[in-house]
């Protein structure tokens, strides 16, 4: 009887011990049609800190070594907070671009982005003359505990960072088309 409760204890315990270890790494995936050659399109995005000029919600861009791979930019979104993230790839002739936001100090957290870190990539591919745009991203919630404030969870956060790319990927549509 002994080893039974033994047994059962343990057994409960499983379930908490699979929640406690903290968030767990979250995608997104957003892509738009645009009709526009890639090297148009591309043409918009290449530049590290062009983002202040195709991203509605970043008011400025400036970056320590513009676009060279290891360059820190600091973006100051509309509501004057500011976001550091490093180049880690720039591919021109695949029309790539790999960049991370720099891990946010404990218990800091960007109004209505509660991401603690958040790496993405931005793609453009030809589709015979027109482009399909794709940004990628990968990130962890800010709030490492086991029971997230509904503002806070994984959910909000997928929310989040669609919001934030899909706001990215309809500007460069407009943009593009317009020339």
């Amino acid at each position: 009887m002994k080893r039974f409760k033994l047994l059962l204890s343990s057994l409960l315990l499983i379930p908490a011990l699979a929640f406690s270890h903290g968030p767990s790494r979250q995608k997104v995936v957003e892509e738009i049609e645009i009709n526009a050659a890639p090297d148009a399109v591309w043409n918009i995005i290449s530049e590290f800190c062009s983002i202040a000029d195709w991203h509605p919600g970043i008011k400025h861009c400036t970056a320590d070594k513009g676009s060279e791979i290891g360059s820190i930019r600091t973006i100051e979104l509309e509501n004057g907070e500011k976001i550091k993230e490093k180049l880690f790839k720039l591919e021109p002739d695949k029309k790539k671009m790999l960049y991370a936001m720099e891990k946010l100090a404990q218990g800091r957290m960007i109004a209505g982005l509660p991401v603690a870190t958040l790496s993405s990539t931005i793609t453009v591919t030809d589709n015979g003359g027109t482009s399909t745009v794709q940004f990628k991203g990968a990130f962890y919630r800010s709030f490492s505990g086991p029971q997230p404030p509904p503002d806070q969870t994984d959910a909000a956060c997928i929310v989040a960072v669609t919001k934030l790319y899909k706001a990215g990927l309809e500007n460069i549509k407009v943009l593009a088309e317009a020339k």
